[in-house]
C-alpha cells in the first residue's frame, strides 16, 4: 500500500501526539507523604491506555487533516475475454421495430431489444474490457475501452434515447479502432458493429478502414438488424442496373467486408430471437487469455482516520468524567 500526504506541512503538528507523555490526564493531588499513596499496578495500566489513547487521536487527527491516502495504483490482471468496442448505429430508424413499424408495449424499437442483449452480454463477460462509439451522420465518443462494468453499461444504456439523422457506418468503426491505439496486444480485439443498415465507402475511407484493420489486427462482427421485407445482407440485384452500391449499400458493405485481412462474420438478424443468437456465437468464438491493467484510484483515508480520533477521545471523555472528585 502507497501512502501519501495532500498537505505534508500540516504533518509537522505531529509533534503534539508527544504531549499526552509528557502531562497526566488527571488533575494532581497533593499528599503529605507519597508512601501513603503507593503505586498500584492497575492504576499504572490505566495510565498508560489513556496516554495511549491520547497519542492516537492527536496521530490521526493530524493525519486526516493532512489529507493522508492511498496513491493510484496499476494492477495487472489476468484472465480469460477479449478487448471488445461496440459500434452502435444512432441513426433514426433504429427506432422502429423489426417489422419497420412504431414500437409498442409488446413489440419493441430495435434500439431497445440491442441494448437489453448488449447489456446481459457484458455482465457474462468479467474480464473483458469494453468500449462504446455511437454514430449517425458523424461518429460519437460514447465510453473508453475499461474494465468498469459500470461505465460500460452506463454507455449501452443510450441505446434506450431514440436516435436520430443517418447513417455513416465508417466514421464509427475509424473511431472504434481507434480505441486500440497504444492498448498492449493481448487477448482478441474485436470490433461488434450493430446496424440496422449501410452507407456508400468511398475509396478513401476503404483504404483507411483497411489500413487500421490489419494494423490493429481487430476481428469484424456485423450485427445487421435487418427490417422487414428491407433490403438483406445476401439480397440479389433484380438487373445488373441494381448491382451497385448505392442501391444495395448493405450487400456492398458486406462484400468490402469480407475482403479485409482479418476475421469477419456477418449475422443477418430480423428477430429478438436471432440477435440472441449472434450474441450467445459471439461468446463463445472471442474468449482467448487476457492480461490488461486496472486503475485502482486514489482513496482517502481521513473518514477512519476521523472515527478512531472520535473514539479515542470518547473513551478519554469517559474516563475523565469517571475521574475521582474529592
Amino acid at each position: 500500500m502507497n501512502l501519501s500526504l495532500a498537505y505534508p506541512w500540516v504533518a509537522g503538528l505531529l509533534l503534539l501526539a508527544a504531549l499526552p507523555l509528557m502531562r497526566s490526564f488527571f488533575r494532581k493531588e497533593t499528599v503529605s507523604w507519597a508512601p501513603l499513596l503507593p503505586a498500584h499496578q492497575s492504576s499504572i495500566r490505566m495510565r498508560r491506555l489513556l496516554q495511549t489513547l491520547g497519542v492516537i487521536a492527536i496521530i490521526s487527527s493530524v493525519l486526516g487533516l493532512a489529507g493522508l491516502h492511498q496513491t493510484e495504483q496499476t494492477l495487472l490482471r489476468t484472465g480469460n475475454g477479449a478487448h471488445i468496442v461496440f459500434v452502435l448505429d444512432r441513426s433514426g430508424s433504429m427506432n422502429e421495430t423489426f417489422g419497420g413499424n412504431v414500437p409498442d408495449e409488446t413489440t419493441p424499437a430495435k434500439r431497445e431489444i440491442a441494448h437489453n442483449l448488449l447489456s446481459k452480454f457484458v455482465d457474462k463477460r468479467p474480464h473483458d474490457l469494453f468500449g462504446v462509439v455511437g454514430f449517425t451522420t458523424q461518429p460519437f465518443f460514447i465510453s473508453p475501452l475499461t474494465e468498469h462494468k459500470s461505465f460500460t453499461q452506463a454507455a449501452i444504456d443510450s441505446l434506450q434515447s431514440p436516435g436520430l439523422a443517418f447513417t455513416n457506418a465508417a466514421k464509427g468503426l475509424g473511431m472504434g479502432l481507434r480505441f486500440f491505439e497504444d492498448q498492449p496486444h493481448t487477448g482478441s480485439r474485436v470490433i461488434v458493429l450493430v446496424s440496422d443498415g449501410a452507407a456508400t465507402l468511398d475509396h478513401r475511407a476503404q483504404r483507411v478502414l483497411r489500413e487500421w484493420f490489419e494494423r490493429y489486427q481487430a476481428s469484424l462482427y456485423w450485427f445487421f438488424l435487418r427490417t422487414e421485407n428491407g433490403l438483406g445482407i445476401n439480397s440479389t440485384p433484380d438487373s445488373s442496373r441494381d448491382d451497385n452500391p448505392r442501391v444495395m449499400p448493405e450487400r456492398y458493405l458486406d462484400k468490402f467486408f469480407s475482403s479485409l485481412p482479418v476475421k469477419y462474420r456477418a449475422y443477418e438478424i430480423d428477430t429478438e430471437a436471432s440477435l440472441q443468437a449472434a450474441v450467445d456465437e459471439l461468446d463463445e468464438l472471442e474468449n482467448m487469455p487476457l492480461t490488461y491493467e486496472e486503475q485502482i484510484p486514489r482513496r482517502p483515508l481521513h473518514t477512519p482516520l476521523f472515527i478512531l480520533a472520535f473514539l479515542c477521545l470518547a473513551g478519554l471523555t469517559v474516563a475523565k468524567f469517571l475521574e475521582h472528585k474529592p
